[in-house]
This record gives structure tokens, sequence and C-alpha cells, in this order.
């Protein structure tokens, strides 16, 4: 055999007996052998097949594997590129709320330095955030922080910990800056350490203008912008808790507006709120930075002086206020003018609390009216006494209707020429239960101040009619009536209708009936006046014109007027005959009057001589004590039943 035999066979044949290079003798040992080699061969065929189904499997395998692997990474990219996608989307959109808020965003760094801000602030402050980068916190250079909410601040930034919604103003002291509230979070690394703040601010001016608005509303009077009651009261608080602790005095001014009533009466509210809001910045203007001005409420004014009680200093005070009150104002065109009554109480002499000062300085005012106005007065133990009384007649004169106690006098008029009696006045009278019958000037001012002067108006009203309703049944012969209207009566929408129901309710023609009107409560606004008047007229009201130049004396108002009489104030006539002053204006008003066919009545007629003047100028009528005393109806009654008796006292 030529080539050599592979090792294995070899030793398979030498097993067998064989030689290789011979040629076999034994038939069956060769089937031996080839059994041998076949399985051989088949073994190792079925080795190789073994082989090739372990690698087909382990290649399924993997590529099972590779697939699943395949999948798994296509889904991490899928998840990837979703969650890469909702980030950039989430971004995107706060980027665009940072940018489109009035919101922003800030953070500083671990020495409170400022390292962002975003594009808010610029769009809310007006401040470029470059001019705060690097910068330190802006809470030393901020105004309106009150110092417990400062210092809470500072303590809670020292300790690293949050804080929400401080509030703050931006901007310089005594500009309107910009109202921001911010809040922020300490930010710490994995460590522990301390790396700075993050935070949030926004713009809330509006609704600090809103709240400070609705504050003003709350301590500010709306039509003067002067401290309201409220606010004055809390000052006055504090001023006195500071004058216990530091034995130190002040004063308080009381200030009431004389005759104001008349005004806004008259002329309308929108006259009495211009007058009110002139006197205020009057009032205003005046005083030290250090004093307190305010309005308590209708035409009622407060001062709180600090720091004084000098009764020389705080006259010079006084005057100087009832200066400034005096000068005229224009009103619709017109120049009005009004004066001032101040009352004075003063820290610790004139009270030990708030409500004791106010009420002393307030007494104390009443008082300055009575004096005769336009002055001032200081409180006094004695005026105490006098305001216990007011108060307490106040609330008597409160209960005098229901209980009866108002009564009328009459006062006859009478002819100058033969004192036959022409007509008579009806006087209001208070039958007082301890202090006896009192006449009209020691009630009539607290009835107007308190209101009641309306009610009793129509009582007198009423109570006048009732009475002539009973003269005339009983078969006597009675005269016209007057009556006097209130300035707050006159100006009453109903006026002219409770004149009408009164006749009718009495059975009682109009004639029957004079009223008299001053002349003030007349000029104060003649339009209106006039109005009223031509009301009355229509009714056959007769009318006449009290204290007739007294006040504007206007000839050409006073023709316009459907008046019949007016009647000579009893101050021209106290002088007569010897003051020529008074002679010549009583002249004046007779000559007047009659070229306008008015009838004069002269007020005041007590001597004589006076009446013996006024017979030769051609008065009309007198009144007085010489032609008669208000008397109570009953006595009335004897002179009614002759009204051609004289009536002369010479």
């Amino acid at each position: 055999m030529g080539e050599a035999l592979h090792p294995l066979l070899a030793r398979q044949l030498r097993r067998l007996g064989l030689d290789e290079a011979a040629a076999p003798a034994d038939d069956q040992a060769w089937a031996c052998l080839l059994q041998r080699v076949a399985r051989a061969y088949a073994e190792a065929e079925q080795d190789r097949y073994l082989l090739e189904r372990s690698q087909e499997i382990a290649s399924g395998e993997m590529a099972e594997l590779y697939a699943a692997l395949q999948a798994e990474r296509d889904l991490l990219e899928a998840r990837v590129r979703e969650r890469t996608d909702a980030l950039q989307l989430s971004q995107g959109r706060l980027s665009s709320l940072v940018s489109l808020s009035s919101d922003w965003i800030w953070e500083q760094d671990d020495t409170l330095r400022f390292t962002y801000f975003s594009e808010g602030l610029k769009q809310a402050t007006g401040v470029d955030p470059a001019q705060l980068l690097g910068k330190r916190r802006l809470l030393d250079s901020v105004v309106d922080v009150p110092p417990d909410v400062a210092a809470d601040h500072e303590r809670r930034v020292t300790a690293r910990l949050p804080f929400r919604d401080l509030v703050y103003c931006l901007g310089a002291p005594g500009s309107r800056g910009a109202y921001i509230s911010v809040s922020g979070e300490p930010i710490f690394a994995a460590d522990g350490s301390f790396k700075g703040y993050r935070g949030v601010g926004r713009d809330v001016t509006h609704q600090r203008l809103a709240e400070q608005q609705v504050l003003k509303l709350a301590r500010y009077d709306g039509l003067t912008g002067l401290p309201n009651r409220t606010m004055f009261m809390d000052e006055l608080e504090r001023t006195l808790a500071l004058a216990r602790r530091h034995g130190t005095a002040f004063a308080l001014f009381f200030i009431d507006l004389d005759r104001f009533k008349n005004i806004n009466d008259s002329l309308g509210h929108g006259a009495g709120d211009q007058l009110l809001t002139v006197m205020a910045a009057r009032l205003r203007g005046l005083l030290r930075d250090s004093d307190l001005v305010a309005r308590l409420g209708g035409d009622e004014f407060v001062v709180l002086l600090d720091g004084t009680v000098d009764a020389a200093a705080l006259a010079h005070v006084a005057r100087k206020a009832l200066a400034a009150i005096a000068e005229p104002v224009l009103i619709e065109q017109r120049s009005h003018q009004v004066t001032g009554s101040v009352g004075i109480s003063r820290y610790p002499d004139d009270g030990a609390d708030a409500a004791a000062l106010l009420k002393n300085a307030d007494a104390a005012m009443y008082l300055a009216k009575d004096s005769g106005k336009n002055t001032f007065q200081f409180y006094t133990a004695q005026l105490a006494a006098q305001s216990a009384q007011q108060f307490a007649l106040e609330s008597d004169l409160r209960a005098a209707l229901q209980r009866d106690e108002l009564l009328l006098h009459f006062q006859p008029k009478v002819r100058a020429g033969d004192g036959a009696l022409a007509g008579m006045e009806a006087l209001l009278r208070w039958q007082h239960p301890q202090r006896g019958l009192l006449a009209p000037g020691a009630f009539i001012t607290l009835a107007e101040d308190s209101g009641l002067i309306l009610p009793i108006g129509q009582w007198v009203l009423s109570a006048a009619c009732r009475q002539i309703r009973g003269w005339r049944d009983a078969g006597l012969q009675v005269p016209r009536c007057a009556i006097n209207l209130s300035a707050r009566q006159f100006v009453t929408d109903t006026l002219v209708d409770e004149v009408a129901q009164a006749l009718a309710a009495h059975g009682l023609q109009a004639d029957a009936l004079e009223v008299e009107i001053t002349e003030s409560v007349l000029m104060s606004d003649p339009q209106r006046a006039n109005h009223t008047l031509q009301g009355l007229h229509a009714l056959g009201v007769r009318i006449a014109i009290d204290d007739f130049g007294t006040g504007y004396s206007s000839l050409a108002y006073l023709k316009r007027f459907p008046a019949q009489t007016v009647k000579i104030d009893r101050s021209f006539v106290k002088g007569l005959p010897l003051d020529r002053d008074d002679a010549a204006i009583t002249q004046a008003v007779i000559a007047m009057a009659h070229s306008l066919g008015l009838e004069v009545v002269a007020e005041g007629v007590e001597t004589q001589a006076q009446l013996d003047f006024l017979r030769r100028l051609g008065c009309d009528e007198v009144q007085g004590y010489l032609p008669g005393r208000p008397v109570p109806a009953a006595k009335l009654q004897a002179r009614l039943t002759s009204r051609q008796a004289p009536a002369r006292a010479a």
C-alpha cells in the first residue's frame, strides 16, 4: 500500500492480525474490519450530526436571544425618544410659561447673590435682570415691609428655611413702585451642604393697591380725604398711650361749621360737599405735619395737636383756624362765607381717656356757639355741668312731643296808626316738667342741631291751625296768624303739601295763615326759595320776610319773591329814634318796601318814642312788648272779642 495508513487504522489492522502491506488472509477478519470501519463512520456521522444539531440549536437560541435583545433595545430607544420628546415639550412649555407669565423664577448661590432671573421680572417691574445678577438680596433696599415681617424673613433665611409670600415695594420711598411677592426654598447638595435659594416672584401691585384702597375707605373720609373717626380714635388712643408712658401732654380741637345746615339744606348736598372739601384743605394746610386733622362726620372736624397745652399757643392756632374757615368760598359762582366754632380740651387736665377728651372738647365747642359763634372756648369745670345739663335737655326735648309739653303763646301785631289788632304771631314755648316755661332761645338751637326741628315745626303748624279753628268755633274774630319756618322746614319738598294739609284738616282758608321766613334763608338759594314761595303763594298763604336788613338785603331778589310783608329786625328798632344809623336804615327799608307794594312790620317796639317815630315814617304795623307781650291763648281771647279795641301803651 503506497501511502502510510492512518495510525488509527493501522492499530485496527494490527489488532486483527493483519499486515497493512499484505493481502487479507481471512475474509472474516476483513468483514469484521469493515464492520468496525462502518461502525466508526456511523459513530462519526452521529457525532457530526449531534454537533451540527447542537450548533443549530445554539444558533437558534442565539438568534432568539439576539432578536429579544434587539426588540428590547428598540423598545428602550423608543422610550428614550418618547421621554426625550416629552422632556423637550415640557421644557418648551415651561419656557413659554416662564416667558409669558407675569411671574418669574430666580436663583441665588450660597452667598445669596442672584445668579438667574427669568424674563418675567423685567415685564412686571421694568427692572433689567442683568442689573441684579451678582448682587445680594434686595430686602435691604426695599420699602413697605413691616419690621416684624422683615425680622421673621431674616430669621428664616439665616436658618436656611423656606419662606412664602414676602411682599414688598420695589421702589423709592414716597414713590409708587411695584409691589412684588416672593417665595423661595433652600437648595442643598447630596452631602447636605447649602447651595443657595431658588424661588418665584410675582407682581401683586394691583392686589396691594386694592387692599390699600379698602384700607383707605375704612380709615379715611371718602369726601375730604382726611382721616375718619375710626382712624382718628386709633391715633388718639396711641397718643394717649405715649403721653401716659412719657408724661407728656397734648390738646384736642373740636371744630364745627356755623350755619352749615343752612347751606347744605338750601343749596343742596353737592354745594355742602364742596364747602366741606374746601374747609378740609384749609385746615390741613394750616397745621404742622405732626398734627392730625380728621373729619368725624357732617361738618364736624377734630384736630390733635401733639406736644403743647400752652393756652396762648393754642389760642393762636385756634384764631388761625377760625380766620381760615371764615375766608369766602366760591360755590356755584357765588361767594359764600361761613364761620366756625372751636372747643379745646387738654390732656391730662380735661380728661384721662379718649372719650372724655372728645366729649369735653365737644362741650367747649357748643359753649363757643352759645357765645356768638366764630370763636373758641377752652373746656372748664363749669362747662362740664352745662354740658351735662344740655345733654339732659336734649333727652327731655325728644320726649316733649310725646308728653304734650309744647305749647303756643301768641303775640299781637297792631296797626301803627291806631293800635287796632291786625294780626298775631304764634311763638313756641316748652313747659318743662322741672325747669318751667322755656322760651325758644333755651332749646331751639338744640332742636336744630339734633334734627328735632322738623317734627316740632310740623307740630307748630298743626297747633296754630287747631287754635284758630277753636277760636272761630267759639264765635271770635281771629286775625291772620303768623308762624315761623325754620331753614330745614323751608327746604323740604313737602312743605307746601304740609301747609295745605294742616289748613284742610282744620277747615281753614289759606288766608288764615302767614308764614315768616328769614331773609338769610331766602337768599342762601334764591331760585329754590322762589319756587317754594310760589307754591305757598298759590295756596293763598301770606308771606312775610323776617329779620329784614340783617342779611343780604338784595332789592333785585326781593322784587322776585311773592311776599306781602317785610319785618324790620328788632336790632334796628332798638336804637330808635336817637341812633342816626338805625333811623336811616329803618326809613330806607320802609320806603323801599312801600315802593314795591309791601307792608312793613317793625319788631321789638318797647317804648312810646319808638312807636311815635315809626308812625311818622309810615310804618304799617308794630310788634313788641309795648303793643302786647306773648301770652297764652286763653289770655288773648279777651282781646279777640273786640278787634277794634285800641292797644296803645301811650
